[in-house]
Protein backbone atom coordinates (compact mmCIF):
# COMPACT_ATOMS: atom_id res chain seq x y z
CA UNK A 1 0.00 0.00 0.00
CA UNK A 2 1.57 3.74 -0.90
CA UNK A 3 1.94 6.11 1.44
CA UNK A 4 -0.94 7.91 -0.50
CA UNK A 5 -3.69 5.43 -0.13
CA UNK A 6 -2.94 5.01 3.76
CA UNK A 7 -3.76 8.72 3.92
CA UNK A 8 -7.11 8.84 2.35
CA UNK A 9 -7.83 5.46 4.80
CA UNK A 10 -7.14 7.44 7.61
CA UNK A 11 -8.84 10.38 6.66
CA UNK A 12 -12.17 8.18 6.06
CA UNK A 13 -11.75 7.39 9.65
CA UNK A 14 -11.42 10.58 10.79
CA UNK A 15 -14.65 11.91 9.41
CA UNK A 16 -16.45 8.94 10.32
CA UNK A 17 -15.83 9.70 13.84
CA UNK A 18 -16.71 13.16 13.76
CA UNK A 19 -19.82 12.22 12.03
CA UNK A 20 -20.91 10.05 14.87
CA UNK A 21 -19.44 12.32 17.19
CA UNK A 22 -21.91 15.17 16.09
CA UNK A 23 -24.85 12.99 15.90
CA UNK A 24 -24.12 11.62 19.71
CA UNK A 25 -23.91 15.81 20.60
CA UNK A 26 -27.50 16.66 18.62
CA UNK A 27 -29.10 13.91 20.69
CA UNK A 28 -27.91 14.74 24.03
CA UNK A 29 -29.25 18.24 23.25
CA UNK A 30 -33.30 16.83 22.62
CA UNK A 31 -35.44 17.27 25.39
CA UNK A 32 -36.43 14.72 27.73
CA UNK A 33 -40.29 13.91 27.38
CA UNK A 34 -42.63 15.69 30.04
CA UNK A 35 -44.09 14.38 33.06
CA UNK A 36 -47.63 15.39 32.79
CA UNK A 37 -47.68 14.04 29.36
CA UNK A 38 -46.49 10.41 30.70
CA UNK A 39 -49.00 10.31 33.34
CA UNK A 40 -51.27 10.45 31.11
CA UNK A 41 -49.46 8.16 28.59
CA UNK A 42 -50.02 5.42 31.33
CA UNK A 43 -53.09 6.21 32.08
CA UNK A 44 -54.34 5.58 28.96
CA UNK A 45 -52.91 2.88 28.24
CA UNK A 46 -55.06 1.77 31.57
CA UNK A 47 -58.15 2.53 30.50
CA UNK A 48 -56.92 0.44 26.65
CA UNK A 49 -56.31 -2.72 28.70
CA UNK A 50 -59.30 -2.37 31.41
CA UNK A 51 -57.31 -2.01 34.10
CA UNK A 52 -59.15 0.25 35.05
CA UNK A 53 -63.18 0.51 36.23
CA UNK A 54 -65.75 3.15 36.46
CA UNK A 55 -68.61 2.61 38.84
CA UNK A 56 -72.15 2.30 37.00
CA UNK A 57 -74.66 5.10 37.07
CA UNK A 58 -77.47 4.94 39.55
CA UNK A 59 -80.72 4.22 37.76
CA UNK A 60 -83.36 7.45 37.22
CA UNK A 61 -86.03 6.85 39.12
CA UNK A 62 -89.79 7.02 37.76
CA UNK A 63 -91.63 10.31 37.52
CA UNK A 64 -95.59 10.00 39.22
CA UNK A 65 -97.88 12.07 38.24
CA UNK A 66 -101.46 12.24 39.84
CA UNK A 67 -103.65 11.15 36.67
CA UNK A 68 -100.59 8.75 34.87
CA UNK A 69 -98.78 6.12 36.98
CA UNK A 70 -95.56 6.10 34.96
CA UNK A 71 -94.61 8.05 32.21
CA UNK A 72 -94.04 5.52 28.86
CA UNK A 73 -91.19 5.95 27.19
CA UNK A 74 -91.42 7.81 23.96
CA UNK A 75 -91.52 6.04 20.38
CA UNK A 76 -90.77 7.31 17.29
CA UNK A 77 -93.48 8.12 15.00
CA UNK A 78 -94.44 5.74 12.40
CA UNK A 79 -92.12 7.28 9.37
CA UNK A 80 -94.66 6.24 6.92
CA UNK A 81 -97.73 7.82 8.35
CA UNK A 82 -98.89 11.09 6.71
CA UNK A 83 -97.68 10.27 3.38
CA UNK A 84 -98.61 9.59 0.10
CA UNK A 85 -97.11 5.41 -1.72
CA UNK A 86 -96.63 5.71 -5.18
CA UNK A 87 -97.08 2.96 -7.14
CA UNK A 88 -93.82 2.00 -7.19
CA UNK A 89 -92.75 1.61 -3.63
CA UNK A 90 -91.49 5.61 -3.20
CA UNK A 91 -92.35 7.79 -0.69
CA UNK A 92 -93.80 10.92 -2.12
CA UNK A 93 -95.14 14.60 -0.56
CA UNK A 94 -96.74 14.10 2.87
CA UNK A 95 -100.90 14.26 3.12
CA UNK A 96 -102.29 17.58 3.73
CA UNK A 97 -105.04 17.05 6.10
CA UNK A 98 -108.75 16.31 4.33
CA UNK A 99 -112.24 16.28 5.88
CA UNK A 100 -114.80 13.88 4.75
CA UNK A 101 -118.46 14.91 4.32
CA UNK A 102 -121.13 12.16 5.14
CA UNK A 103 -124.80 12.72 5.03
CA UNK A 104 -126.82 11.50 7.75
CA UNK A 105 -129.67 9.48 8.02
CA UNK A 106 -133.02 10.33 8.45
CA UNK A 107 -134.95 8.62 11.58
CA UNK A 108 -138.56 8.61 11.32
CA UNK A 109 -140.98 8.69 14.18
CA UNK A 110 -144.63 7.36 14.18
CA UNK A 111 -147.02 7.96 11.64
CA UNK A 112 -151.00 8.65 12.59
CA UNK A 113 -153.26 8.80 10.26
CA UNK A 114 -157.30 10.04 10.20
CA UNK A 115 -159.71 10.99 7.73
CA UNK A 116 -157.64 14.22 6.15
CA UNK A 117 -154.41 11.82 5.30
CA UNK A 118 -151.61 10.66 6.85
CA UNK A 119 -148.58 12.19 8.73
CA UNK A 120 -145.30 11.39 9.92
CA UNK A 121 -142.28 13.34 10.68
CA UNK A 122 -137.90 12.02 10.74
CA UNK A 123 -135.20 14.15 12.41
CA UNK A 124 -131.41 13.82 11.27
CA UNK A 125 -129.11 11.61 12.61
CA UNK A 126 -125.00 11.85 12.44
CA UNK A 127 -123.95 8.49 9.94
CA UNK A 128 -121.71 6.34 12.67
CA UNK A 129 -118.09 7.22 12.13
CA UNK A 130 -116.01 5.11 9.80
CA UNK A 131 -112.41 3.66 9.94
CA UNK A 132 -110.27 6.29 8.07
CA UNK A 133 -106.78 7.39 7.52
CA UNK A 134 -105.22 9.25 10.42
CA UNK A 135 -105.13 12.31 8.40
CA UNK A 136 -108.83 11.96 7.66
CA UNK A 137 -111.94 14.08 9.52
CA UNK A 138 -115.18 13.24 9.65
CA UNK A 139 -118.41 15.87 9.45
CA UNK A 140 -121.85 15.69 8.51
CA UNK A 141 -122.92 17.05 5.26
CA UNK A 142 -125.65 19.24 5.15
CA UNK A 143 -128.95 17.44 2.74
CA UNK A 144 -130.07 19.05 -0.16
CA UNK A 145 -133.30 17.22 0.29
CA UNK A 146 -135.77 14.45 1.57
CA UNK A 147 -137.39 11.69 -1.54
CA UNK A 148 -141.00 10.31 0.18
CA UNK A 149 -141.55 6.57 -0.91
CA UNK A 150 -144.87 5.19 -0.37
CA UNK A 151 -146.49 1.48 -0.66
CA UNK A 152 -149.99 1.22 0.23
CA UNK A 153 -151.14 -2.49 1.30
CA UNK A 154 -149.44 -5.15 -1.21
CA UNK A 155 -148.53 -2.87 -3.84
CA UNK A 156 -145.36 -1.62 -5.50
CA UNK A 157 -143.32 1.38 -3.85
CA UNK A 158 -143.71 4.41 -5.46
CA UNK A 159 -142.53 8.11 -4.72
CA UNK A 160 -145.01 10.66 -3.64
CA UNK A 161 -142.70 13.95 -3.07
CA UNK A 162 -139.51 15.15 -2.93
CA UNK A 163 -138.86 18.01 0.08
CA UNK A 164 -136.36 20.53 0.74
CA UNK A 165 -133.27 20.96 2.87
CA UNK A 166 -135.51 22.14 5.96
CA UNK A 167 -138.46 19.77 5.80
CA UNK A 168 -139.04 17.42 8.88
CA UNK A 169 -142.45 15.93 8.05
CA UNK A 170 -145.07 15.26 5.53
CA UNK A 171 -148.29 15.12 5.28
CA UNK A 172 -150.17 12.58 2.20
CA UNK A 173 -153.75 13.95 1.43
CA UNK A 174 -153.76 11.44 -1.45
CA UNK A 175 -154.70 8.33 1.09
CA UNK A 176 -158.16 6.14 0.71
CA UNK A 177 -160.11 4.41 3.74
CA UNK A 178 -159.09 1.44 5.15
CA UNK A 179 -155.89 1.06 3.77
CA UNK A 180 -152.54 0.11 5.23
CA UNK A 181 -149.84 2.51 4.13
CA UNK A 182 -146.11 1.98 4.72
CA UNK A 183 -143.47 5.57 3.89
CA UNK A 184 -139.64 5.75 3.59
CA UNK A 185 -137.84 9.32 3.97
CA UNK A 186 -134.33 8.85 2.14
CA UNK A 187 -131.93 12.09 2.35
CA UNK A 188 -130.17 13.61 -1.03
CA UNK A 189 -126.86 15.57 -1.17
CA UNK A 190 -123.19 15.28 -1.61
CA UNK A 191 -120.97 13.42 0.13
CA UNK A 192 -117.12 12.41 -0.42
CA UNK A 193 -115.43 10.01 -2.20
CA UNK A 194 -113.28 7.88 0.23
CA UNK A 195 -110.24 7.22 -1.92
CA UNK A 196 -110.36 10.49 -3.73
CA UNK A 197 -107.42 12.95 -2.67
CA UNK A 198 -107.72 15.74 -3.23
CA UNK A 199 -111.04 15.75 -1.80
CA UNK A 200 -113.83 14.98 -4.69
CA UNK A 201 -117.98 14.77 -3.75
CA UNK A 202 -120.69 12.54 -5.27
CA UNK A 203 -124.18 13.09 -5.46
CA UNK A 204 -125.43 10.40 -2.73
CA UNK A 205 -129.39 8.98 -1.73
CA UNK A 206 -129.53 7.50 1.30
CA UNK A 207 -132.42 5.78 3.86
CA UNK A 208 -133.01 3.30 6.59
CA UNK A 209 -134.64 -0.14 5.74
CA UNK A 210 -137.47 0.30 8.16
CA UNK A 211 -140.63 1.93 7.28
CA UNK A 212 -143.79 4.33 9.30
CA UNK A 213 -146.52 2.61 8.88
CA UNK A 214 -150.69 3.53 9.51
CA UNK A 215 -153.53 2.40 8.35
CA UNK A 216 -156.52 4.83 7.50
CA UNK A 217 -159.84 4.84 9.46
CA UNK A 218 -163.11 3.86 7.66
CA UNK A 219 -165.12 7.26 5.92
CA UNK A 220 -168.81 5.51 6.88
CA UNK A 221 -170.61 5.03 10.07
CA UNK A 222 -174.08 4.20 10.68
CA UNK A 223 -177.12 4.60 13.07
CA UNK A 224 -180.43 2.66 13.56
CA UNK A 225 -183.34 4.94 13.49
CA UNK A 226 -186.19 2.39 12.93
CA UNK A 227 -187.50 -0.32 11.80
CA UNK A 228 -189.02 -3.51 12.74
CA UNK A 229 -188.38 -7.49 13.06
CA UNK A 230 -188.43 -7.60 9.16
CA UNK A 231 -186.37 -4.38 7.95
CA UNK A 232 -184.55 -1.74 9.40
CA UNK A 233 -183.96 1.87 8.70
CA UNK A 234 -180.13 3.30 8.48
CA UNK A 235 -178.47 6.34 8.29
CA UNK A 236 -175.53 6.01 6.66
CA UNK A 237 -173.04 8.99 6.55
CA UNK A 238 -169.71 9.02 4.59
CA UNK A 239 -166.96 11.88 5.02
CA UNK A 240 -166.33 14.07 2.60
CA UNK A 241 -162.70 15.24 2.44
CA UNK A 242 -163.25 18.16 0.34
CA UNK A 243 -166.21 20.05 2.80
CA UNK A 244 -164.98 18.25 5.68
CA UNK A 245 -168.69 17.35 6.26
CA UNK A 246 -170.43 13.87 6.44
CA UNK A 247 -172.51 13.51 4.42
CA UNK A 248 -175.93 11.10 4.98
CA UNK A 249 -179.02 9.36 3.70
CA UNK A 250 -181.51 6.77 5.08
CA UNK A 251 -181.30 3.15 3.53
CA UNK A 252 -183.39 0.13 4.13
CA UNK A 253 -182.51 -3.19 5.03
CA UNK A 254 -183.15 -6.62 5.92
CA UNK A 255 -181.55 -9.04 8.01
CA UNK A 256 -178.84 -10.57 5.77
CA UNK A 257 -177.99 -8.06 3.40
CA UNK A 258 -175.86 -5.63 2.59
CA UNK A 259 -176.66 -1.84 3.40
CA UNK A 260 -176.78 -0.09 -0.13
CA UNK A 261 -172.93 0.38 -0.83
CA UNK A 262 -171.75 1.51 2.10
CA UNK A 263 -169.79 -1.91 2.51
CA UNK A 264 -172.29 -2.79 6.06
CA UNK A 265 -174.52 -5.60 6.57
CA UNK A 266 -177.08 -6.08 8.65
CA UNK A 267 -176.77 -9.84 10.09
CA UNK A 268 -179.89 -9.72 12.26
CA UNK A 269 -182.50 -7.80 14.10
CA UNK A 270 -184.29 -8.10 17.60
CA UNK A 271 -186.10 -6.18 20.52
CA UNK A 272 -184.47 -5.63 24.12
CA UNK A 273 -187.65 -4.45 26.43
CA UNK A 274 -189.09 -2.57 23.59
CA UNK A 275 -185.64 -1.25 21.74
CA UNK A 276 -184.79 -2.43 18.25
CA UNK A 277 -181.72 -4.21 17.93
CA UNK A 278 -179.75 -4.23 15.19
CA UNK A 279 -176.57 -6.52 14.72
CA UNK A 280 -174.36 -5.64 11.94
CA UNK A 281 -170.51 -5.88 10.22
CA UNK A 282 -168.99 -2.32 9.59
CA UNK A 283 -167.13 -1.95 6.24
CA UNK A 284 -163.57 -2.78 8.23
CA UNK A 285 -165.17 -6.57 9.20
CA UNK A 286 -166.49 -5.49 12.46
CA UNK A 287 -169.05 -6.84 13.99
CA UNK A 288 -171.39 -3.84 16.13
CA UNK A 289 -174.52 -3.44 17.60
CA UNK A 290 -176.81 -1.04 16.86
CA UNK A 291 -179.92 0.35 18.98
CA UNK A 292 -182.45 3.05 18.07
CA UNK A 293 -181.22 4.74 21.31
CA UNK A 294 -177.48 5.58 20.02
Amino acid sequence: MSRNDKLMLWGAAAIMVAVGALAFWKASQTPAIDPEIAALKIEHQKLMTGSRHFPAPEPVPAVHLGFVDVIPEPRLANPGAGVIRLADGGVGVPHGRMTVMVLPFAVHGEAKADLHGATFGWTLQDAPQEKLQDWKTQKPAKPAGFIIERQCEDGPIEIVAKLGPEARSFTDLSTEPRKTYRYWVSVTGQETVRSSYPAEQKPVTKGLAWSAETRTPANTRAMLVGGDRANAFLRLETYDRVSKKWIGKTEMAVPGQKVGKSGWTLNGLRFDKFTLVADVTDDEGVDRVLTTKD
